[in-house]
């Protein structure tokens, strides 16, 4: 009778789990387009991060002048424009939320960090510039940012999808994916659940 109940209550679970879309409360349908969404999301963040950052005002007679202070620091490159009126976005607060409605609380710190704040050596010695500095309410970016952007331009077929890690607030996948469309490496990432919903919790770039 015991193996008989335990039967039937394994059966419950596995019915109720496939009633529900699996461990994650979502189909394999749902998990795609979950991840499409976000990873395509994080497209254009990831230039803003890891690229050549948001379009600035060519004023050339400020970048001259710029360009003449950056000459007398030792070479070092930390000089800002005004970001140009056709940006995404124009101050930081919309940066910061743009992030946090596609990346997890962890990675949003990480960029944070790199966008706004610059990192340091645990001895304080500085590394990278801050991307972007808010000043008299205007949004500005370091002008020399494509000299230290990453090579972007990977991007996902999500019709490869294998699940490799499906919990109640954890998903992990593996995708092939594509380099300015010449097919590249399988690349594996992870979503979580948030109090604000599905988060990605890995680079995309």
């Amino acid at each position: 009778m015991k193996k008989i109940l335990a039967a039937f209550t394994a059966a419950l679970l596995l019915v109720s789990l496939a009633a529900c879309g699996g461990r994650s409360g979502m189909s394999e349908e749902e998990m795609r387009e979950t991840f499409r969404t976000l990873v395509e999301a994080s497209y254009e963040l990831n230039d803003i991060y890891y690229g050549v950052g948001l379009p600035f005002v060519h004023d050339e007679d400020a970048m001259a002048f710029l360009a003449g202070i950056a000459a007398d620091t030792d070479g070092y490159k930390f000089s800002y424009m005004p970001v140009a009126e056709d940006a995404s976005y124009k101050t930081e607060a919309d940066i910061r939320a743009a992030t946090s409605a596609v990346f997890s609380p962890d990675l949003c710190s990480h960029l944070f960090v790199l966008g706004f704040e610059g990192l340091s050596t645990e001895n304080d010695e500085r590394v990278a510039f801050a991307r972007y500095i808010e000043q008299d309410g205007t949004l500005t970016v370091r002008i020399d940012l494509a000299e230290e952007a990453l090579k972007l331009g990977r991007t996902y077929d999500f019709s490869t999808m294998k699940v490799q890690l499906e919990e109640k607030d954890r998903v992990r996948a593996q995708f092939a994916s594509l380099v300015d469309g010449v097919p590249s490496q399988n690349v594996r990432i992870t979503i979580i659940k948030t109090a604000d919903g599905w988060r990605l919790d890995s680079p995309t770039y």
